[in-house]
């Protein structure tokens, strides 16, 4: 199909709608380019589903879902007008979208979600998981809240269960679909329901116009299969995205990334692309994963030691992996980084320090698709491809380098969110 048509069919969500499953089944082969934010949106709502079937209407929820979790507001906007009957709708959602390999949200491990009250009549929502720090949201909003200080919020009764209709109902006959992980939605009250799972939480309404059958069941529309086609975005991927100081903050956390300004690296480090990266866009201060962890050997002061070692190269910091480890080098020259290990070495571990450091920064990013992939979604498969394309060395396995990549990605690939 010609990108045009591409562009005109998923600009509006009333076209989208308008064409239904059978039309829109012939796209699934489509061109790598070509439908903009609506294919976006489309893909995910697909992708979500999974196959499911379900009407026009309940299609239209899944759209404006999708629409909320990719951040396209003015094309959920677009949704709600072009069907107001819609049996449900998203009022915000902080949710990993299916195919978007993202370090946050990650809820992979004992999610939890706890419903505080504000003295205000506010209701505060407290988020974390294994790897998520508590984040607190404004539940009527998803806006980030600050944390409560002590006695200014009080946690709502376990009993707290608002008036009103259950949402996603599985013994309402012909109910509208949800995915197996929203099984237990969290009464808001006023048609609100908190769903909680390993991709992240969201906030849901019921719709304007409910169905015959309560605000669980569907319109008794015929179902059908709205596509079942792979999600799709139309940016850059994260190999083709520049590493800059906003991405790693978002990746590694504000705290613990490292920069050093370029006076106080050493003189002995001449390779200009290293030095910028370590002055604006930093180095992990810490990174860990299943057993293995790195520690780098700088701080915003400089490095540990600013003198080359025997082998002419300055310490970045150290990999542990419980039973063994060793130093992590770079060539002061060319960037090129490399390992110490049991005694060997050096050997290559990545051709250059920003290499290095996005292949730290890809664990984090594929944790929780690797943790709690959706169905479908190609976690291992991607994460593996993904660290190929960045450093060929990184897979090959018959090499001292490629080998101690495979223990350190053995935190996503083979261990679960626990480290065993």
């Amino acid at each position: 199909m010609p990108r045009d048509d591409l562009d005109t069919i998923f600009c509006s969500p009333a076209a989208v709608l308008a064409a239904g499953p059978t039309e829109l089944a012939e796209l699934l082969d489509l061109p790598d380019s070509g439908g903009g934010v609506g294919r976006e949106v489309f893909a995910q709502a697909s992708a979500v589903l999974a196959g499911a079937e379900v009407p026009r209407t309940e299609f239209a929820s899944w759209l404006h879902f999708a629409a909320k979790v990719l951040g396209h507001h003015a094309y959920a906007d677009a949704v709600a007008a072009a069907e107001p009957a819609m049996p449900w709708r998203t009022v915000w959602a902080w949710w990993r979208p299916v195919g978007a390999y993202r370090a946050k949200p990650n809820m992979s491990g004992d999610a939890c979600a706890e419903l505080f009250g504000t003295p205000d009549g506010r209701v505060l929502v407290k988020a974390s998981a294994l790897w998520t720090e508590e984040r607190w949201f404004d539940a009527a909003t998803g806006e980030p809240a600050p944390e409560p200080a002590e006695g200014e919020a009080t946690p709502l009764d376990e009993d707290y269960d608002p008036d009103g209709p259950f949402l996603f109902d599985p013994e309402v006959k012909d109910g509208l679909h949800a995915p197996e992980t929203w099984e237990e939605p969290i009464p808001l009250g006023g048609g609100r329901f908190l769903l909680v799972e390993a991709r992240g939480i969201a906030v849901v309404e019921t719709g304007t116009a409910t169905p015959a059958g309560g605000a669980g069941a569907s319109d008794g529309a015929e179902r059908a299969s709205w596509g079942t086609g792979e999600p799709w975005f139309a940016g850059p991927t994260a190999n083709e995205s520049p590493l800059d100081a906003a991405r790693l903050d978002a990746v590694f956390g504000a705290d613990w990334v490292i920069r050093v300004p370029a006076e106080r690296q050493p003189e002995a480090l001449t390779h200009r692309p290293t030095r910028e990266l370590i002055a604006t866009a930093g180095l992990p201060a810490w990174w860990a994963a299943g057993v293995a962890s790195f520690k780098a050997a700088w701080t915003e002061s400089g490095p540990q030691d600013p003198q080359p070692d025997a082998d002419g190269l300055l310490q970045l910091g150290t990999f542990e992996w419980g039973y063994d480890g060793g130093p992590v080098l770079v060539h002061p020259q060319t960037g090129a980084v490399s390992m110490v290990r049991d005694g060997d070495g050096p050997f290559p571990l990545a051709r250059d320090t920003e290499t290095f450091v996005r292949l730290l920064e890809a664990v984090y990013r594929f944790m929780g698709a690797c943790w709690d992939p959706w169905p479908g979604e190609p976690g291992h498969g991607a994460f593996l491809r993904e660290v190929a394309e960045l450093e060929p060395l990184s897979v090959d396995t018959d090499e001292p380098g490629g080998e101690a990549w495979e223990h350190l990605f053995a935190g996503i690939t083979e261990l679960s969110v626990w480290g065993y």
